[in-house]
């Protein structure tokens, strides 16, 4: 079903265009509600029209992630690690940080808060935790990473990234999942902090990452797989029992 949703945006990619200071396709804009769009349908089907709204109200329950360390985990973990990319790569020489006013994040904040549930009712709020019970947390989020690694090579291809971004991403996806399962688990199945999350992820991509066109170095997409990879490998290792869903 994702295929038969994503394939018609992807051939109108071309059409549409890039969006240049967000660095994405503009079929991009209605290819994240892809996800949610299978999730919704599938659970109408198997548990009738009530369940999709209770998946879709999951999303906005930002007081299920509660308070104290997974309220501020799902608050500063993509900015720390996009930071942390930023600092290595200005050590390096690197591109300096874009300056974006206070009110231009504001509305990319709530732009991809929308487009980050597009994405995470379908793969965190449907798909995560039948995964979870028949390969655990781990395997999940390692399956999760396939279909979420191949669904962006098409945007990843149209604004023009190299074989080499594409591997790091092959890198990024599988740690990004593994983190958003630990959130997700740490949270007691908070999908609001997957949604949350995800869409600080990309506006600290925006916040912090050289603009597209002759700005753009691709080291940065090393240098945060690397990162990414590196915040994984710690919750995998050092606290595996939070990677653990709560039964």
């Amino acid at each position: 079903m994702l295929a038969v949703l994503a394939i018609p945006l992807w051939l109108a990619g071309d059409r549409l265009g890039v969006i240049v200071a967000l660095r994405i396709p503009a079929s991009d804009l209605a290819l994240a509600f892809v996800p949610t769009a299978a999730a919704l349908v599938l659970e109408a089907w198997r548990s009738g029209w009530r369940a999709p709204l209770a998946l879709l109200a999951r999303a906005a329950d930002i007081r299920a992630i509660g308070r104290g360390r997974w309220l501020a985990a799902t608050l500063m973990l993509a900015p720390l690690l996009y930071l942390a990319t930023w600092a290595i790569m200005a050590l390096a020489g690197g591109q300096g940080a874009p300056t974006l006013s206070a009110t231009r994040l504001a509305l990319l904040f709530a732009l991809f808060l929308v487009l980050a549930a597009g994405e995470e009712v379908g793969w965190t709020g449907y798909a995560l935790d039948p995964l979870q019970r028949r390969w655990g947390a781990l395997g999940a989020s390692l399956i999760l990473a396939v279909p979420w690694w191949l669904g962006h090579l098409p945007s990843m291809q149209a604004v023009g990234a190299t074989a080499a971004d594409i591997a790091w991403w092959a890198l990024a996806a599988p740690a990004l999942r593994i983190l958003f399962t630990w959130l997700y688990n740490g949270t007691g199945g908070a999908l609001a902090s997957a949604v949350i999350f995800h869409a600080l992820l990309n506006l600290s991509r925006i916040a912090t990452y050289p603009a597209a066109g002759p700005h753009y170095d691709p080291r940065y997409q090393a240098v945060g797989s690397a990162v990414a990879a590196l915040a994984a490998a710690l919750v995998v290792l050092r606290v595996p029992s939070l990677l653990r869903r709560p039964q």
